[in-house]
């Protein structure tokens, strides 16, 4: 078998991307209610920092949403997991037991350490495609075989 790598991904910030279609609706209302009823200029600047903060509001929203992102190698050896806060590696030799629940997979290393993998989307095709790779690659390394 070759290396493989899954992709984890969260959750769109929806409410987010709901706040800033919010501001920029207001925004440009302010802005084109005042700059055509010959409101103050105050309102107008008011309608363009509404619209300013909608762009940046989305712009944070995209990029945290790219950088939530957890990537997970399975090679023959072991694997490799690459998330926004942490670098795990391990080898199969190592893993004592795997768990699962419908959204988390947790790699056993004996009785102390555990490397956890949530996916907050909830299962998804890639969750399944990766604990089904996982195993094989799992039982690949113990001499398992599915063939008769």
């Amino acid at each position: 078998m070759s290396s493989r790598v899954h992709v984890l991904t969260p959750p769109l910030p929806l409410r987010a991307f709901g706040v800033a279609a919010l501001l920029a609706v207001a925004g440009a209302a302010l802005t084109v209610t005042s700059s055509a009823a010959r409101l103050p200029t105050v309102l107008t600047v008011m309608g363009w920092i509404l619209l300013a903060g909608a762009v940046a509001l989305c712009v944070v929203a995209a990029n945290s949403w790219r950088r939530m992102r957890v990537r997970v190698e399975l090679s023959d050896d072991g694997y490799v997991i690459d998330g926004p806060d942490a670098h795990e590696q391990g080898r199969w030799a190592d893993v004592t037991k795997v768990t699962q629940t419908p959204t988390t997979l947790v790699i056993h290393h004996g009785p102390e350490h555990r490397v956890r993998l949530v996916s907050r989307r909830g299962v998804t095709a890639e969750l399944i495609h990766l604990t089904g790779d996982l195993a094989r690659r799992l039982d690949a390394n113990r001499g398992y075989s599915t063939q008769l």
